[in-house]
Protein backbone atom coordinates (compact mmCIF):
# COMPACT_ATOMS: atom_id res chain seq x y z
CA UNK A 1 0.00 0.00 0.00
CA UNK A 2 2.77 2.41 1.03
CA UNK A 3 4.70 1.68 -2.40
CA UNK A 4 1.38 2.31 -4.38
CA UNK A 5 1.34 5.93 -3.19
CA UNK A 6 4.57 6.38 -3.38
CA UNK A 7 5.14 5.18 -6.95
CA UNK A 8 1.78 7.69 -7.38
CA UNK A 9 3.24 10.17 -6.19
CA UNK A 10 6.83 10.08 -8.18
CA UNK A 11 4.74 10.02 -11.27
CA UNK A 12 4.90 13.33 -13.00
CA UNK A 13 1.66 15.48 -12.54
CA UNK A 14 -0.11 16.56 -15.60
CA UNK A 15 -0.75 19.98 -14.01
CA UNK A 16 2.62 20.31 -13.02
CA UNK A 17 3.70 20.35 -16.51
CA UNK A 18 5.01 23.25 -18.60
CA UNK A 19 2.02 25.41 -19.45
CA UNK A 20 1.77 24.82 -23.78
CA UNK A 21 1.64 28.37 -25.79
CA UNK A 22 -2.20 27.28 -26.28
CA UNK A 23 -2.64 27.13 -22.50
CA UNK A 24 -0.87 30.22 -21.77
CA UNK A 25 -3.22 32.51 -24.31
CA UNK A 26 -6.63 30.91 -22.56
CA UNK A 27 -5.33 32.34 -18.93
CA UNK A 28 -4.40 35.37 -19.88
CA UNK A 29 -7.92 35.95 -22.18
CA UNK A 30 -9.49 34.44 -18.85
CA UNK A 31 -7.68 37.48 -16.70
CA UNK A 32 -8.28 39.97 -19.38
CA UNK A 33 -12.31 38.75 -19.06
CA UNK A 34 -11.80 39.15 -14.98
CA UNK A 35 -10.68 42.41 -14.72
CA UNK A 36 -12.90 43.72 -17.78
CA UNK A 37 -15.81 42.74 -15.31
CA UNK A 38 -14.05 43.98 -12.54
CA UNK A 39 -13.45 47.45 -13.94
CA UNK A 40 -16.97 47.48 -15.58
CA UNK A 41 -18.73 46.63 -12.27
CA UNK A 42 -17.00 49.08 -10.16
CA UNK A 43 -17.98 51.70 -12.75
CA UNK A 44 -21.79 50.67 -12.22
CA UNK A 45 -21.02 51.11 -8.60
CA UNK A 46 -19.65 54.66 -8.98
CA UNK A 47 -22.16 55.41 -11.35
CA UNK A 48 -25.32 54.24 -9.66
CA UNK A 49 -24.05 56.18 -6.44
CA UNK A 50 -23.39 59.96 -8.53
CA UNK A 51 -26.78 58.56 -9.32
CA UNK A 52 -28.42 58.36 -6.22
CA UNK A 53 -26.65 61.80 -4.93
CA UNK A 54 -28.30 63.22 -7.68
CA UNK A 55 -31.82 62.01 -6.98
CA UNK A 56 -34.25 64.19 -4.68
CA UNK A 57 -36.32 62.36 -2.29
CA UNK A 58 -33.76 59.39 -1.74
CA UNK A 59 -32.38 60.88 1.86
CA UNK A 60 -34.27 60.55 5.16
CA UNK A 61 -37.03 62.51 5.19
CA UNK A 62 -37.86 62.21 9.01
CA UNK A 63 -38.97 64.32 11.55
CA UNK A 64 -37.20 67.68 11.91
CA UNK A 65 -36.96 71.02 13.29
CA UNK A 66 -35.99 72.45 10.27
CA UNK A 67 -37.89 72.58 7.14
CA UNK A 68 -37.25 74.08 3.42
CA UNK A 69 -40.76 75.48 2.65
CA UNK A 70 -39.45 77.40 -0.65
CA UNK A 71 -36.73 77.15 -2.83
CA UNK A 72 -36.51 79.93 -5.91
CA UNK A 73 -33.30 78.84 -8.23
CA UNK A 74 -31.61 82.49 -9.26
CA UNK A 75 -28.80 80.77 -11.69
CA UNK A 76 -27.08 77.69 -11.69
CA UNK A 77 -25.62 77.37 -8.21
CA UNK A 78 -27.32 80.09 -6.27
CA UNK A 79 -30.76 80.22 -4.64
CA UNK A 80 -33.12 82.01 -1.88
CA UNK A 81 -34.28 79.27 0.35
CA UNK A 82 -37.28 80.68 2.72
CA UNK A 83 -36.81 77.88 5.88
CA UNK A 84 -38.64 77.09 9.37
CA UNK A 85 -37.18 76.80 12.65
CA UNK A 86 -39.47 76.43 15.37
CA UNK A 87 -42.17 78.87 14.70
CA UNK A 88 -39.61 81.46 12.90
CA UNK A 89 -39.19 81.25 9.18
CA UNK A 90 -36.14 82.65 7.14
CA UNK A 91 -34.69 83.59 4.31
CA UNK A 92 -31.77 82.58 2.83
CA UNK A 93 -29.03 82.58 0.38
CA UNK A 94 -27.35 79.96 -0.70
CA UNK A 95 -24.29 80.33 -3.03
CA UNK A 96 -21.11 78.46 -3.53
CA UNK A 97 -19.06 80.63 -1.12
CA UNK A 98 -21.29 80.33 1.54
CA UNK A 99 -25.13 80.53 3.04
CA UNK A 100 -26.50 83.96 4.11
CA UNK A 101 -29.42 84.97 6.26
CA UNK A 102 -31.42 87.73 4.46
CA UNK A 103 -34.16 88.56 6.39
CA UNK A 104 -36.25 87.17 9.72
CA UNK A 105 -39.90 87.09 8.35
CA UNK A 106 -41.97 89.05 11.21
CA UNK A 107 -45.02 87.45 10.05
CA UNK A 108 -44.79 83.74 8.89
CA UNK A 109 -46.11 83.15 5.65
CA UNK A 110 -48.80 80.41 4.93
CA UNK A 111 -47.01 77.77 2.59
CA UNK A 112 -48.78 74.88 0.79
CA UNK A 113 -46.61 71.86 0.87
CA UNK A 114 -45.84 70.55 -2.32
CA UNK A 115 -46.35 66.56 -3.14
CA UNK A 116 -44.37 64.89 -0.35
CA UNK A 117 -41.15 63.15 -0.91
CA UNK A 118 -41.34 59.91 -0.82
CA UNK A 119 -38.46 56.88 -0.05
CA UNK A 120 -40.26 54.17 -2.51
CA UNK A 121 -38.57 53.27 -5.04
CA UNK A 122 -41.12 52.65 -7.38
CA UNK A 123 -43.33 55.63 -6.92
CA UNK A 124 -39.99 58.34 -7.60
CA UNK A 125 -38.77 56.17 -10.70
CA UNK A 126 -42.69 56.92 -11.96
CA UNK A 127 -42.82 59.94 -10.80
CA UNK A 128 -39.60 60.78 -12.66
CA UNK A 129 -40.03 58.95 -15.61
CA UNK A 130 -43.95 60.81 -16.10
CA UNK A 131 -44.42 63.86 -18.55
CA UNK A 132 -43.77 66.79 -16.64
CA UNK A 133 -42.11 64.87 -13.60
CA UNK A 134 -40.48 65.96 -10.47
Amino acid sequence: MVAAIGALWAAPWPACAEPSGQSGQLAAGYLAQLLGGLVLVIVLIILFAWMLRRMPGLQGQGPSLIQVLAVRNLGARERLMLIQVGEEQVLIGVTPSGIQRLHTLAKPLDVAPDTPLTADFASLLSRMTSPGGR
